[in-house]
């Protein structure tokens, strides 16, 4: 998940958006007597097919909860039948990530969503990283059980330029005689974004030059318009996005993006001409582009996110209620998708009494962060050896394991926990020395990605002497991680100085025990000093772990996850966006 500030998102976005047009898309406004293609896009739902409560920041809009794929049906009812009064259609287009993530989804392996995503009517979709969570079994489960394809062009064999026989690269699609060419992206993070088991042999190669190539061949087999839907994000370090259409400058029309769960615009991201768009995450709103189309059914030119409500050039909200009325999209009302919410009744049914069973309660709000309460009640969970768990000295969390920004104080719910943690990790203890600790600490800010929470430790980031350090991406052990000591302030690392040839970064003797998931363990993240480490793997789930945790220390206080010492220490300003 991406968490960047406003200025770095206003000024990336704006930077790219100076790039020249294409032949194929200028931003106009849709021009009358053209035929219309409308694209709808979606990501990273991770089984969020029930409603959620509406963010603070659409509370002056509505006081009702916002998403589902009942309600989305509704909107989608109403995009499609505007469209279709001005001469044009609409598709849905997913950008993968459509499973992991909540009860509803992984009791059924991902079932319920596909069938959902059958009733909405989803054109194409691009397989994510957490589409192979389940293993490759259960993915092609899923494929077949698909009305839609799922489409993954970058995706081979390991060592070979051969696709196994389930990726397919792109999709002819036969829109009331408009061909419509969609391809298909992975993110080239797979293999250290979801369990590196799952992925052993295969390749994820660099999208660009693959969707040019198959951008060539659907424009050969007459599609007159190409629409690419990767699982790929717009933000450093990797903005593999941008790098990807890039490529495919003059052959591609637009991108429904993914993988970072951002929401887009305004303003508008354009890159080489070619409109992108991403819609967050949880199913909770969606993005539009329209495309103006000449007889010829080549694009003329291209709206983003037009007529969106509350911020116009924003994704849309999936309201159920604006202002206390029923919403609406250009004058029609919009309402739920009766046979869809029928279909989610069924398996609601079936995990509810579980997803609302008590585990325990909380005195204060559990937040994730830098240093956030949620995090450090994870760790600590993950050391303490609870539930049949591995004792153990020291924890290790990535931030993207954390699937919930808050759990808040009160009641806390199997449901809850569920979807803080979704993930089906086994826990692992490995024996390291105090160097590979530091450098795992490295790892994950040297791949931009939001600090590890810990327990038992505690560290410190110093972005202020890394700036005046030139060293760019290839730097030495202890060049951002200056210090790293246990609870008791007993010195593992410390950095003493660093220069261009490398640092002066001594560390204590001996190895020590580090609890982590499998995933972590696997060389998740960018870990790989965890990969060949001597180990003893647990037979208790991590999530059960951290729900034995909460039983145990019912109810949870503030003395318990803040000691009033931060654990995560950081000097200056990260120079790098860190997404999780």
């Amino acid at each position: 998940m991406a968490r960047l500030s406003a200025v770095s998102i206003t000024l990336l976005l704006l930077a790219c958006s100076a790039a020249p047009p294409t032949r194929h898309a200028q931003q106009v406004s849709a021009q009358p007597g053209l035929r219309r293609l409308v694209i709808v896009g979606i990501n990273d739902v991770h089984g969020a097919l029930l409603a959620s409560p509406a963010p603070r920041s659409l509370a002056a809009w509505t006081s009702d909860p916002v998403g589902g794929a009942e309600w989305l049906g509704g909107w989608m009812d109403a995009i499609r039948r505007d469209a279709r009064e001005r001469g044009g259609e609409a598709l849905l287009i997913d950008a993968g990530d459509e499973f992991q993530g909540t009860l509803i989804s992984n009791q059924f392996q991902g079932r319920s969503v596909v069938d959902a995503f059958n009733a909405l009517g989803v054109a194409a979709a691009a397989i994510g990283n957490h589409e192979f969570d389940f293993g490759l079994p259960v993915l092609l489960e899923r494929m077949k059980q698909a009305r839609y394809p799922m489409l993954a062009a970058n995706v081979f064999r390991k060592g070979t330029h051969e696709r196994p026989e389930w990726a397919t690269a792109s999709t002819l699609l036969d829109v009331r005689g408009l061909k419509v060419g969609v391809i298909g992206l992975a993110t080239m993070d797979t293999p250290t974004v979801t369990n590196p088991l799952n992925v052993t042999d295969l390749d994820f190669v660099p999208g660009g030059p693959v969707a040019a190539q198959e951008a060539d061949a659907l424009r050969a087999r007459g599609a007159t318009v190409v629409i690419v839907t990767a699982h790929a994000g717009p933000f450093p370090p990797a903005s593999e996005i941008q790098r990807i259409a890039e490529a495919v400058a003059g052959k591609v029309d637009a991108i429904v993006s993914g993988h970072h769960h951002t929401a887009i615009g305004p303003p508008p991201l354009v890159v080489s001409g070619i409109p992108i768009v991403q819609a967050g995450t949880r199913l909770q709103q969606f993005s539009l582009i329209e495309l103006s189309l000449l007889e010829t059914g080549h694009v003329a030119g291209f709206t983003v996110n037009e007529g969106t409500f509350p911020r116009p050039g924003a994704p849309q909200p999936i309201f159920h209620s604006q202002g206390g009325r029923p919403p609406e999209w250009r004058g029609k009302k919009v309402t739920p998708d009766e046979k869809i919410a029928a279909l989610l009744r069924g398996y609601d049914e079936q995990v509810r009494r579980l997803r609302e069973s008590r585990i325990g309660s909380s005195e204060v709000d559990l937040r994730k962060g830098r240093d956030g309460s949620l995090g450090n009640l994870v760790a600590d969970a993950l050391r303490s050896g609870a539930g049949g768990g591995l004792r153990a000295e020291f924890a290790l969390q990535n931030s993207g394991g954390l699937r919930v920004p808050e759990v808040p104080r009160g009641t806390i719910t199997f449901g809850q926990i569920f979807d803080l943690y979704p993930f089906d990790n086994l826990q692992v203890v490995v024996e390291v020395p105090a160097p590979a600790i530091r450098d795992a600490l490295e790892a994950v800010l040297r791949a931009g990605k939001l600090p590890l929470q810990v327990s038992g430790l505690r560290y410190t980031i110093d972005w202020d002497r890394f700036a005046t350090l030139g060293l760019g991406r290839a730097w030495p052990s202890g060049a951002l991680v200056t210090e790293v000591t246990d609870d008791a302030g007993n010195t593992l690392c410390q950095t003493r100085g660093c220069s261009s040839s490398g640092c002066d970064a001594p560390c204590a003797q001996g190895s020590h025990a580090v609890s982590v998931s499998d995933f972590l363990a696997n060389g998740g993240d960018g870990l790989s000093m965890l990969k060949d480490a001597p180990r003893r793997t647990g037979s208790v789930l991590t999530r059960d772990i951290v729900m034995s945790y909460v039983k145990l220390h019912d109810p949870i206080t503030a003395a318990l996850v803040d000691s009033g010492r931060p654990r995560v220490r950081v000097i200056g300003t990260p120079m790098r966006a860190q997404a999780e």
